[in-house]
């Protein structure tokens, strides 16, 4: 009986120390519109949409520790007719609290 014991303490202290990850800063605070807005406006200076019949974005982001946010970004160039996709990017942005772009890094990936 013991060891039934020490176990269910075993897993409902892991539970709680699981909960207490997942509401720490960095773990799931996603960044506001407004910054992901930042970081795409720059992709698109930067990115070559040439016969684009369609642009996606795919985004993932984390709080940075500094403040702001740093902001993952895979933007998938379709051609004219949606289907097909032309060009490939992958971009690191981070953005300040005060919604400033502190990096940006983009890379076009090969297809």
């Amino acid at each position: 009986m013991k060891h039934l014991n020490l176990a269910l303490s075993t897993a409902v202290a892991g539970m709680i120390l699981s909960g207490s990850a997942l509401a720490m800063p960095g773990f799931t605070e996603q960044a506001p519109f407004s910054s992901v807005e930042i970081c795409i406006g720059k992709i698109s200076k930067a990115a070559n949409y040439e016969n684009a019949g369609r642009v996606r974005h795919e985004v993932d982001s984390e709080e940075r520790r500094v403040g702001g946010h740093k902001i993952k970004i895979d933007t998938l160039v379709f051609g004219a007719d949606g289907s097909e996709l032309i060009r490939e990017y992958t971009t690191v942005c981070a953005v300040s609290s005060k919604q400033e772009a502190q990096r940006f890094v983009i890379r076009e990936k090969g297809i």
